[in-house]
């Protein structure tokens, strides 16, 4: 019998993990998981492999943001429904979706927190980005997340 140990969310790509003692599924996978990403100025993806400062932000989920925090830019809030109305096709691995900028307010600490342009952006409902048919049945969308199998 398979036996759970921990849960975590990622809900910033390549950013900090939050545990859960719970987690609510959707039909992305878990509530809140992957939902926002970091990309820079050509809306490709940011990652902790090429840039390990990423490692240094810490996530919360509040009643009604998501907070990270910075060990030197401090706190910034990021409300769940993004501010702004901009959509951007932007680049995962090998896939383009749709996606809308949060803030101007959040990209500009991001960037100076990373040193390096770049913009936060949320998958809203509208986005339907499809799991790789190798690895579940049609139909089946995620979030920013791989699409590998487990």
């Amino acid at each position: 019998m398979l036996t759970i140990s921990e849960l975590f969310i990622y809900p910033v790509k390549s950013l900090g993990g939050i545990s859960l003692s719970e987690a609510e599924v959707t039909d992305r996978g878990f509530k809140y998981d992957r939902r926002w990403m970091l990309i820079d100025e050509n809306n490709q993806f940011l990652t902790q492999r090429v840039h390990p400062q990423m490692a240094l932000f810490k996530l919360e989920i509040g009643a009604d943001c998501l907070s990270v925090t910075h060990p030197e830019w401090g706190k910034m809030r990021i409300p769940f429904e993004p501010v702004e109305a901009q959509f951007s096709e932007v680049v995962i691995w090998e896939d383009t979706c749709r996606a809308v900028s949060v803030s101007r307010e959040v990209d500009a600490w991001f960037s100076d927190a990373l040193g390096l342009t770049c913009r936060l952006v949320y998958m809203p409902d509208s986005t339907a980005r499809e799991v790789d048919q190798r690895y579940a049945p049609k139909g089946m969308i995620t979030s920013f997340r791989m699409l590998t199998r487990f």
